[in-house]
This record gives structure tokens, C-alpha cells and sequence, in this order.
């Protein structure tokens, strides 16, 4: 998982959407998936924002105090 794009393909694969279409996962879900890698994580999602391809409220996470933070994917 190196780009916005893998991380929303990751996103897609671990929940089915919502009646509106919008797959969402929290934080602490993500993270947990990918501990090994945890410090990737955060960079990605704020790249993976950028590119208008998830939303998430705050301008950064942190394990333990955004753990039920949720994100969703846009694309």
C-alpha cells in the first residue's frame, strides 16, 4: 500500500458501502490492518484526501485519540 489509489482499493475490500453508495471504515479499523506499516498510514490518507479520493473530519490523525474517526471513500 503505496498510493491514495491502494489505500482506496484496501477501504473497498473491508467493508460493503452504505445505503448511499460510500464505503466507510474508522481509523482504528484502517490502522489495525495495516500496523506493520503503521507509520505509512496517516501519509497516505492525507495524500489519498488531496486527491479527493477519501474524506475524514481534522486536519491529522493519531492513533488512540482518532481511533473512532470515521473515513470515507469518495471514489
Amino acid at each position: 500500500m503505496n498510493t491514495p489509489s491502494d489505500m482506496c482499493y484496501v477501504i473497498r475490500t473491508m467493508n460493503d458501502p452504505d445505503p448511499d453508495g460510500k464505503t466507510r471504515v474508522t481509523f482504528r479499523e484502517l490502522f489495525d490492518r495495516y500496523v506493520r506499516i503503521s507509520d505509512k498510514v496517516v501519509g497516505i490518507l492525507l495524500r489519498a484526501r488531496r486527491h479527493g479520493k477519501v474524506a475524514f473530519k481534522g486536519e491529522m490523525l493519531w492513533q488512540g485519540q482518532d481511533d473512532g474517526v470515521i473515513i470515507t471513500l469518495l471514489t
